[in-house]
């Protein structure tokens, strides 16, 4: 008999007063048996469920848990800065960008609600993403959703009970997790533009809602009991003691998700729970990992097929809040899988690009050409990029590439980029250094496979609407 049974025997007798009624029992226990088709059917769904939430799981434990990280930068509830642009050595999340240094927080709303206080800011772009721990993109300050003004923000966690004053706040957000990753992003005009940036960094405020309001600072909430992370559990039946963790720091849950969690109650899912796989029969089991499999393999090939392709790009339009996914939990995992922590595509569009203008995966065996005539040059309010990525994460997404100019993507505000006479101009992708004549437009990719993301901030209505479409990636001759 399976532990969750015999809990449910229990249960069952202890509010009916059962004694010893052993054919009671049976007749239960035949009810509820899980089969093993069910349980793989169940980890299947769940896998694909709780995936984007372990890829958070792994973002956040190697930047605000893990001190011996090289990703780690801090305590939460404390804003760090990246004092310059991603390269190739940041590798906690996939397909960062290299446009615009990061400011990081991880917002811990146990205790009470936190302040988020920012500067006027009017000479460049930039804009905070709030992201809950199901990665849905929850709030947003910035110029596009807030203006240049200065102001203090609140967000409030799940459970909080107390009250919130009123005329103190621009703004109050409601957070589904107690836990909240604030992905900051300041616009860099190329490289002497850095002290400007870290001039802007150094104003973003981040503080209790007690210390903002002059009170006395509440009690800080009880340390969390991390799960040290092995990166290879998060693929085995061993997801389910990750994903149970963070259960516990999502509740009350979301009405839209209660049936599905409580289906998921079969294979050993439920806040707190530890998952103990002799509490199950080998088939069971084997079931269980099975299932997550089939998840995987349909979370990557949706990632593959994540959007309408154009021209070889797909269109991506696969990050927003909860109601943007619409219970498609498998559009929603395979999203963390291409882009974990993408902006919403009226923030910044996300063209992905995989296959040349023959259909065939983009290797960095060939070289390649990009043709932009002025009508097709990207429709931004703000900035335009298009950035190089390896697949050495999952051979879906990968990183940043190392390459002898340091230069990991090519943008609008480039220095040097070299337009025709007609307002055009050719990027040239290739492993080997070209000619003097082209380096200033080279975009150097791996000698293997690899990925293009053409980030457009603040898409202008042309590339909301589908009217604008970017240009094939050609193999040269």
């Amino acid at each position: 008999m399976t532990k969750q049974i015999v809990l449910i025997v229990f249960s069952i007798c202890f509010v009916l007063g059962c004694k010893n009624n052993t054919k009671k029992e049976a007749e239960i226990v035949s009810e509820t048996e899980l089969t093993p088709s069910e349980a793989q059917s169940i980890a299947k769904e769940a896998y694909i469920f709780a995936y984007p939430i372990l890829m958070g799981y792994q973002a956040m434990y190697f930047t605000m848990v893990d001190s011996t990280s090289p990703g780690y930068r801090g305590d939460f509830n404390t804003f760090t800065h990246d004092t310059s642009p991603a390269d190739h050595t940041r590798t906690d999340v996939v397909t960062m960008n290299a446009d615009t240094p990061y400011s990081l927080i991880a917002m811990d709303l146990r205790t009470e609600p936190m302040v988020i206080s920012v500067p006027e800011i009017k000479d460049r772009y930039y804009v905070i993403q709030f992201i809950d721990l199901f990665t849905h993109n929850f709030a947003y300050i910035g110029t596009r959703s807030t203006g240049t003004d200065a102001g203090d923000y609140l967000f409030v966690g799940p459970k909080w009970k107390g009250d919130i004053p009123e005329g103190k706040f621009k703004k109050v957000y409601r957070s589904e997790s107690e836990l909240v990753t604030t992905i900051g992003r300041t616009q860099l005009l190329g490289k002497d533009d850095l002290p400007n940036v870290i001039a802007v960094q150094k104003e973003l405020k981040v503080q209790p809602m007690s210390t903002f309001l002059g009170e006395e600072t509440k009690k800080t909430a009880p340390q969390l009991e991390w799960i040290k992370l092995n990166p290879a559990d998060l693929t085995n039946a061993k997801f389910i003691d990750y994903f149970n963790f963070y259960l516990t720091l999502v509740q009350p849950f979301h009405e839209e998700d209660q049936p599905l969690l409580k289906e998921f109650e079969k294979i050993g899912i439920a806040p707190g729970a530890t998952f103990n796989s002799a509490d199950y029969s080998p088939e069971i089991v084997a079931a269980i990992e099975a299932g997550v499999q089939e998840g995987m393999a349909d979370i990557k090939n949706k990632a593959g097929n994540i959007a309408e392709q154009v021209n070889g790009w797909n269109m991506m339009d696969a990050f927003g809040p909860r109601e943007f996914f619409k219970g498609n939990h498998l559009l929603r995992a395979a999203a963390a899988m291409v882009g974990i922590y993408a902006n919403d595509k009226i923030e910044a569009f996300y063209p992905m690009g995989y296959v040349d203008n023959n259909g065939e995966v983009l290797n960095g065996e060939n070289k390649y050409i990009m043709h932009f005539n002025k009508d097709q040059i990207p429709p931004a309010k703000y900035f335009w990029s298009i950035t190089m990525y390896n697949k050495k994460a999952d051979g879906v997404g990968g990183y940043l590439v190392e390459n002898e100019l340091d230069r990991y993507l090519i943008n609008s505000t480039s220095e040097g980029l070299v337009y025709d006479k007609d307002g055009s101009f050719t990027i040239y992708i290739q492993h080997e250094k070209p000619t003097s004549d082209k380096v200033a437009n080279w975009l150097p990719a791996p000698k293997e496979p690899f990925y293009l993301c053409l980030r457009i901030y603040g898409p202008e209505e042309s590339a909301m609407n589908g009217d604008w479409k970017p240009p094939y990636i050609e193999k040269a001759r």
